[in-house]
């Protein structure tokens, strides 16, 4: 009898080990081990309750047991009623309540603003493949976002698309960045490749104003074309801006004295003959009137003398010397495209480089340096430049006696004092600030430039992105369309935790599967064996 009294409990507490540690194996996706255990805790309670029958009967019986019935059964009643309420609340009500420091759950005034004026359907279309952590925080960032832009408007529809499965939309659409969301009217779409408040809204905006803005490629030097269909073309250039709701044209000052006045940015890509001097005073007027230029010249590599020294000398007056070298980089290149010459430069902090996500590749490059002496009211600001330092990159203007540069570039070294010297600026983005009167109103828009030392990045052999991106953040900068409204971005680095290690992982782990539940269960058992040695006694 003293052994069966002794066999009873023991099974019993087994029967709560293989539990527990059946329990732990199933968190950690141990499967082996949680079966066994589970097995095993089956069958040491099946021994107990034969050991222990009365026991085990008298246990439902018990009074313990119906209080702890009628606790239970308070639980469930009180919860039920939550969910209850709860429901009727969300259904007849639909209200949330956004309490974290930085408002992450609530989208601006002005968003709301422009999400209560629509008038007509606007679907969205996001494309991503959670394929890493990364993309996954950002497709939850804009299902997020999204959601609170469909609460405001009945207008909008949302739907989410995997670009690497869904193969169909992809195509159809012409997805070629993952984390891509299409906003598409009947009249138009817009592309957007940053989950950003900013950008959401602004593409709403032109969808709604339903405004389509013209470019125009300047023709009759040998430019790159916009119908030329050949990997040296721009045909792609085109098509894109069309999905953007733009329109391109071509356009010969020869014929053609004066810019249109509804040029919104003039785009002047790789010219290879001289500007007569009524074409130069053209483009001069343009800018004077706050126009916008995209200019794209690259090196003069067959001669010394450089037949775009007229736009280089107009861009001097603008805050930026073209210099007349070809750009190398030894430290991070693109083999792929010839070496040292072929850069993938560095993005520095600016409107146009803020989503750029990985490296453009700029083929053949000249430098775009900004002037430290120029206007106060003149902003020029480097967008590109190369990563090696001293003896890793610069600018190189030693030349053949023939003018042209050695097809052997490991044989360039850099010279102090005659060469550009590291980092060198590839690419700058030039503007005028407004005019004001005198009670500080604006008369007049700013003058906007970018100027690139290369042309043939976005040629249509390569014009895939990240280059493609880079172009039309060039383009959407110098139209104003970047930002239609002003949303202030939210800084997550100021709430940002330390990232845990994998050690501080398992020790979470370790603590709160482990650690916790034994300490519980010892006193639980302690518990258990004072008061039953003094019923025995």
């Amino acid at each position: 009898m003293p052994k069966k009294s002794i066999a009873g409990p023991l099974f019993g507490l087994l029967a709560l080990i293989f539990s527990f540690i059946a329990t732990a194996s199933g968190l950690f996706r141990a499967w082996v081990v949680f079966w066994i255990c589970l097995l095993l805790a089956l069958v040491s309670l099946v021994i107990f309750a034969r050991l222990r029958f009365a026991d085990f009967v008298n246990f439902f019986v018990s009074r313990q047991a119906r209080y702890g019935a009628n606790v239970a059964l308070s639980i469930v009643g009180v919860i039920g009623i939550a969910v209850f309420a709860n429901a009727i609340i969300t259904h007849r009500f639909d209200k949330r309540a956004d309490l974290t420091t930085l408002q992450l759950y609530t989208i601006s005034e002005q968003t709301k603003t422009v999400l209560k004026s629509l008038k007509k359907d606007i679907e969205v279309i996001a494309f991503f493949s959670k394929n890493s952590s990364q993309n996954a925080q950002a497709a939850a960032r804009a299902e997020e976002m999204l959601e609170l832009y469909a609460r405001e408007t009945k207008f909008l529809t949302i739907s989410f698309k995997n670009p690497v499965t869904d193969i169909q939309f992809t195509e159809m659409y012409n997805i070629l960045r993952d984390g891509t969301v299409i906003f598409k009217s009947e009249d138009g779409q817009e592309k957007v490749t940053i989950v950003d408040e900013q950008k959401f809204t602004s593409a709403i905006l032109k969808l709604i104003r339903n405004e389509t803005k013209k470019i125009y490629f300047l023709v009759g030097h040998e430019e790159h074309s916009i119908d030329d269909l050949l990997n040296n073309g721009y045909s792609d250039v085109k098509a894109e801006l069309e999905h953007q709701n733009y329109a391109a044209f071509p356009l010969s000052l020869s014929t053609k004295p004066d810019i249109p006045a509804d040029c919104e940015a003039l785009v002047i890509a790789g010219p290879k003959a001289a500007f007569a001097r009524p074409e130069l005073n053209a483009v001069e007027k343009y800018l004077t009137r706050n126009g916008k230029l995209f200019l794209l010249l690259d090196p003069s590599v067959t001669s010394a003398k450089d037949i775009n020294s007229g736009l280089v000398r107009l861009m001097k007056r603008w805050g930026v010397t073209i210099g007349n070298d070809l750009v190398l980089d030894h430290v991070r290149y693109a083999i792929w495209f010839g070496g040292p010459i072929a850069l993938l430069p560095e993005p520095q902090p600016h409107d146009i480089t803020l989503s750029m996500r990985d490296t453009v590749t700029f083929p053949v490059t000249r430098s775009v340096t900004p002037i430290a002496d120029r206007p106060a009211n003149l902003s020029v600001r480097t967008l590109l430049n190369t990563v090696g330092g001293i003896g890793g990159s610069w600018g190189e203007t030693q030349r053949e006696t023939d003018g042209t540069f050695s097809e052997d570039f490991t044989d360039f070294t850099y010279t102090a004092g005659v060469d550009t010297p590291p980092p060198v600026s590839v690419a700058v983005a030039i503007e005028r600030k407004n005019d004001t009167d005198g009670n500080g109103d604006t008369t007049r828009g700013p003058t906007r430039i970018v100027v690139f030392g290369d042309s043939d990045f976005a040629a249509n052999a390569i014009f895939r992105a990240p280059n493609r991106d880079l172009f039309l953040a060039a383009i959407n900068w110098l139209t104003l369309e970047d930002d239609l409204v002003a949303i202030r971005p939210i800084d997550l680095r100021q709430q940002a935790l330390r990232e845990m290690t994998l050690q501080d992982v398992r020790v979470v782990q370790i603590t709160s599967v482990f650690f916790i539940p034994i300490i519980v269960f010892i006193a639980g058992l302690t518990v258990w064996w004072q008061r039953r040695k003094g019923e025995n006694a």
